[in-house]
């Protein structure tokens, strides 16, 4: 993964699990599962951390972001916002926090990077899709 990536393919959204992508041959090298049973849907977006260390995925059916370290190409923690269909759309990091929209639940959330906990979740009301941030 790379800082330009900001998005995935919808196809890879439906696949259960965040492809690792070569930079110097820009094909699929590997398949990190991140989807859970019966909730198989996968990434829909990611943000990497500023040292290019960790990407955050936004995942899709289980209501998740997976913490991924992109040395090893494993997930390194998870953080549950809600419940399955809590639907986290976009994501943005800066190396204070992570900003995730989750659009079904009608909710921005904010996490700490070093622990990835939840510090703050506000309640906005119908399907915020989007999240900007400035370092």
């Amino acid at each position: 993964m790379t800082r330009e990536m900001s998005s995935v393919p919808q196809d890879w959204a439906d696949s259960g699990g965040c492809p690792v992508i070569s930079t110097s041959t820009g094909t699929i090298t590997a398949t990190i599962p991140t989807g859970q049973a019966p909730y198989d849907e996968g990434p829909f977006d990611v943000a990497t951390a500023s040292n290019g260390q960790t990407a955050y995925i936004a995942v899709l059916g289980p209501g998740n972001v997976s913490a991924i370290n992109t040395q090893t190409s494993r997930i390194s923690g998870t953080v549950n916002l809600g419940p399955p269909g809590t639907d986290p759309f976009d994501i943005a990091a800066t190396p204070t926090a992570i900003y995730v929209a989750s659009q079904a639940a009608g909710t921005p959330s904010v996490i700490d990077p070093s622990s990835l906990k939840i510090t703050a979740t506000v309640t906005l009301g119908d399907s915020p899709y989007r999240v900007a941030v400035a370092p």
